[in-house]
């Protein structure tokens, strides 16, 4: 039978949209009458398409959906069922108003498959590139409690969260990025342009040059000779350490736990996982996950192999019935006493979704400190490195310019 939309007023005075199934639409609005619902609209929705209508194309592709697309759905979803509409007229009504075209898709396959019998949380299931098993696990929470809406909004708050300290992090990022990039560049256009045309004019005199044009000129031959040489090697050697990184756990569980240990990065690194791990526990166990199941879903967020398998001592813990905070203390090389101390006036309290909160806001500003410092430590060194390379090769040619008018 054709679908109908229709706009109502509640008795709180709030205009809610929903949809109702009917022969046409005088059998509709007959079927509404009787319901005793006060309708201000009525009209056929458009037909529902089969589940093949909902795949990619190419122009699909050339598109993204953002985190801040997935927290505005959430968000809106959460005021939906909050008014009182259904979970599946919600997601029509959000089908429906959609403008990005892979973003409806998206939303109409996950219909479809709650259409279909399935759950929401096992439809979010089927799309992991766009739901991680963190929203999963509080989508499951909140169906099980009967809180969706809550849980919802909450999603919502933590992706438009994690999205703004990831824009934090790459714009920090960018320039100096651009600086290596100009690096690179200047060095490939001196030594394989600039300094061959101009090596003859040198060697026109005879004379004996100076130490540095003759340093110039052998490492510029060099350079032109195997600089393919060089790029492949670089390549060939950075593949092959991905690939023993990837392949080899022992290997990757000491470079993960060197990382963090190293200077200026290190810092960043060590932060950025103690915050992930806090924020992310904090928000699993407000929405109702119990602690096992939180540090399940964390392990398998975080990609350093070191903190993982602190995360996997911490949950042998509590399935033997022990505190929390034990094996954070012992595991003092990845997260400092701070956290330590927190989780255990959670466990005292029994606020542990406050006290991680606690935490994860600390060491958020004491992380936006050390990408400050970085920051603004690297941009000056890679100006000073490339001033420094331009002024040695400036420096090298004149020097061998004025060697040309010595007797």
């Amino acid at each position: 039978m054709p679908l109908f939309r229709y706009i109502t007023i509640d008795r709180a005075g709030n205009e809610v949209e929903e949809t109702i199934e009917a022969a046409d639409e005088r059998a509709a609005a007959a079927a509404l009458r009787a319901q005793r619902k006060f309708v201000t609209s009525l009209k056929e929705a458009r037909p529902i398409p089969e589940k093949s209508a909902y795949d990619l194309s190419f122009l699909d592709y050339l598109s993204f959906i953002t985190t801040t697309d997935i927290a505005f759905f959430f968000r809106q979803l959460s005021s939906l069922i909050t008014s009182g509409v259904t979970l599946m007229n919600a997601l029509f009504v959000l089908e429906e108003q959609e403008k990005k075209t892979r973003m409806r898709k998206l939303i109409g396959r996950i219909r479809l498959d709650i259409q279909g019998g399935s759950s929401f949380t096992t439809a979010l299931k089927k799309h992991p590139g766009h739901f991680d098993s963190l929203i999963v696990g509080m989508i499951d929470a909140g169906e099980a409690s009967g809180m969706l809406n809550v849980i919802l909004e909450r999603i919502a708050d933590y992706l438009e969260q994690r999205a703004a300290f990831r824009n934090e992090i790459i714009t920090g990022a960018i320039y100096p990025t651009i600086i290596v990039i100009a690096v690179v560049l200047v060095i490939s256009f001196l030594a394989g342009f600039v300094i061959p045309k101009l090596v003859p004019i040198l060697k026109m005199r005879g004379t004996k040059l100076p130490w540095n044009t003759q340093f110039l000129i052998v490492s510029s031959n060099w350079f032109k000779a195997y600089w393919i040489y060089l790029f492949s090697s670089i390549g060939i050697a950075s593949f092959l350490v991905y690939i023993s990184y990837r392949s080899i756990d022992s290997l990757r569980y000491w470079i993960d736990r060197i990382k963090i240990k190293l200077p200026l990065i290190g810092p960043v690194l060590h932060y950025a996982i103690i915050v992930q791990f806090t924020r992310n526990m904090s928000t699993l166990i407000e929405s109702g996950l119990s602690v096992v199941e939180s540090l399940r879903i964390v392990n398998g967020i975080i990609s350093n192999r070191a903190a993982k398998k602190v995360i996997e001592t911490m949950e042998n813990h509590v399935l033997r019935g022990e505190s929390l905070s034990s094996p954070i203390k012992g595991a003092s090389f990845m997260f400092p006493p701070m956290v330590a101390t927190m989780v255990a006036v959670g466990e005292e309290t029994g606020r542990m979704d406050s006290s991680l909160e606690v935490a994860a806001n600390i060491h958020e500003k004491m992380l936006n400190t050390y990408v400050s410092r970085l920051s603004a430590l690297i941009e000056p060194v890679l100006i000073v490195i490339l001033g420094g390379i331009v002024g040695f090769v400036a420096w090298s040619l004149i020097s061998g310019v004025l060697t040309m008018y010595h007797v």
